[in-house]
């Protein structure tokens, strides 16, 4: 199977594209930096890199091509300062999601699995002291980000009831799942990971995730399709 990855360059796209890759599945990586890929990736013979901003739709549009699901691993930076790689634009992750949908409905292809934060509050979420004073601080002091992320979850909420916020037909038929995730880190996690909601795993230690087990619960979501147009809490 074909899989097209977005936002592959970082740390937890590493981890992304060696699980998939352990699986026995091609690979198309759409990055804006290419050379910011590890050698082996680069080098691969079962993964294809297209270049490309995520405002270039035609550059979307050929990295779906062909492809059977869509893996969405972008974090937004606006308004954070530009020397951290910020950027002044808005909603900048909710717009590369809406590209992609538009893509992906022109394309016929019907799954996609991205990431997202806390930030969203799903109605089962219970209460974690330590994401909610996080969140807090994030919504004061990098109000774009948290906007962006609440915009993305409203987004993809839309086309699971079915064509609010315009979409069309073909876009709420897309099986989509947001997997919301914690702190992130390197290296193995001593148990695996759990998917339900904020607050089943106690209210005051911060949850966290091993990107390991993240790339294992995205994969398994795309085998087994148990959250499909779901917005699950992953943790460790």
């Amino acid at each position: 199977m074909q899989i097209t990855i977005f936002g592959g360059t970082g740390p937890s796209g590493k981890a992304l594209i060696q699980e998939t890759l352990r699986r026995n599945h091609t690979i198309v990586l759409f990055a804006r930096s290419p050379h910011k890929l590890d050698p082996e990736f680069r080098d691969s013979d079962r993964i294809n890199v297209v270049q490309g901003t995520l405002d270039s739709y035609p550059s979307i549009l050929s990295s779906l091509r062909g492809s059977s699901c869509a893996l969405i691993l972008l974090a937004s930076t606006d308004g954070m300062p530009h020397w951290v790689g910020g950027t002044s634009s808005s909603l900048t992750i909710t717009n590369a999601y809406r590209n992609i949908i538009n893509a992906m409905s022109e394309l016929g292809i019907k799954r996609l699995i991205g990431t997202g934060t806390p930030s969203h509050v799903e109605p089962l979420d219970g209460l974690n002291l330590a994401l909610f004073l996080g969140v807090s601080l994030l919504k004061v002091l990098l109000p774009k980000v948290y906007e962006d992320v609440v915009e993305t979850g409203k987004l993809l909420t839309s086309l699971g009831e079915g064509g609010v916020d315009g979409a069309s037909k073909e876009e709420s038929d897309i099986d989509w799942t947001w997997i919301r995730v914690p702190n992130l880190y390197d290296g193995p996690s001593k148990q695996k990971y759990k998917l339900g909601y904020v607050g089943q795993g106690g209210w005051f230690l911060l949850p966290r995730l091993s990107r390991e087990e993240l790339a294992k619960a995205i994969l398994d979501e795309m085998y087994q399709g148990n959250w499909v147009k779901g917005i699950p809490f992953c943790c460790d």
